[in-house]
């Protein structure tokens, strides 16, 4: 793999970076939004969302802060995906969009695997370089779905937590199912007979001081979402690896449009890996501080030489004589 090391300025990576005007005005256009969803939720009263809204425009300095760091370019193609996504689940967390847009919450956990799968193929190639063999894409894929399914039980776990200590919050959504085969409800109880409980047409919740609650069915907490969150990532990650081992192999199209650049990383029409700029330069450099370095070394020789059999190297001017 090559790998680059050298990186710029922050000043330069930003007048650099500012120049690129579909990226500029994308990031633009989310903070202003995000500003003025703070002016709004500031004028209904939703102040709960206000603490959202700025978390979600701090996406926008995180961003030039990790390409910086990682000496990466997102190309356009991920910077729009990667936006869009983010501004769908602020629409959905603080607009309702949940509400509004059936199965939002399985598109954006489908969208998390693409996101976060190029993070971790982002963080392999900043560390080890652009892979340029079989292996080296195989290493960067495998690592992007780990990475993706560790980030996917950390978000879940942060639902959990949340739902179990706000009680205004209800993240692991409730579903609503007639069919359910319990262990716990065999008698005597053993785990290798269950009972089904099929056809649940009516619940009846009796809670506070007689008051009741029924359901068409039966009431899960959020253990079907929390699956159905964790099955939809981990299926678009392994779909979206399986094409992206494969354009590797047939030209890098996708590969180029979605996966950030490090610096220097440059290919051919065909998809090959060219070598980068500062290896080229370094290298240029070696080849020009190798004969100074030869010369030295002669010289070492020719003194260690003359150290063993006890004679002076003869001064240059008598030399010349």
């Amino acid at each position: 793999m090559t790998k680059v090391k050298n990186r710029r300025p922050l000043r330069e990576y930003l007048k650099d970076r500012l120049k690129n005007v579909p990226v500029t005005v994308i990031m633009s256009l989310f903070v202003a939004f995000c500003i003025a969803s703070i002016i709004y939720f500031i004028i209904i009263g939703q102040y709960r969302d206000i603490p959202i809204a700025l978390a979600y425009m701090a996406i926008v300095f995180v961003f030039y802060l990790a390409e910086y760091s990682l000496n990466v370019k997102c190309p356009l193609g991920y910077v729009i995906f990667m936006m869009l996504f983010v501004l769908f689940c602020f629409l959905g967390a603080s607009y309702n969009f949940y509400g509004k847009i059936k199965h939002l919450d399985d598109i954006l956990h489908s969208a998390w695997g693409i996101v976060f799968s190029v993070v971790g193929i982002i963080l392999v190639k900043s560390l080890i370089g652009a892979p340029d063999n079989a292996k080296g894409v195989i290493a960067c894929i495998l690592f992007g779905i780990g990475f993706t399914m560790l980030l996917s039980v950390v978000w879940e776990i942060y639902e959990y937590t949340g739902d179990s200590l706000l009680h205004t919050m209800d993240m692991q959504q409730d579903t609503i199912v007639r069919h359910f085969h319990s262990f716990l409800l065999h008698e005597p109880y053993d785990n290798l007979h269950t009972v089904e409980i099929d056809n649940i047409t009516k619940t009846v919740i009796y809670y506070g001081n007689g008051q009741t609650l029924e359901l068409d069915g039966y009431l899960d907490l959020g253990l079907i979402d929390t699956m159905h969150d964790l099955i939809w990532c981990f299926g678009t990650t392994v779909v979206f690896s399986i094409i992206l081992a494969i354009d590797w192999c047939k030209g890098k199209y996708l590969y180029r449009f979605l996966i950030p650049a490090i610096a220097g990383e440059k290919y051919d029409k065909k998809g090959k890996l060219l070598k980068c700029a500062q290896a080229e330069s370094g290298a240029a450099a070696e080849e020009e501080t190798q004969p100074a370095q030869t010369e030295e070394a002669e010289n070492g020789q020719a003194e260690e030489k003359a150290d063993e059999s006890g004679e002076q190297p003869a001064p240059e001017e008598e030399s010349q004589k």
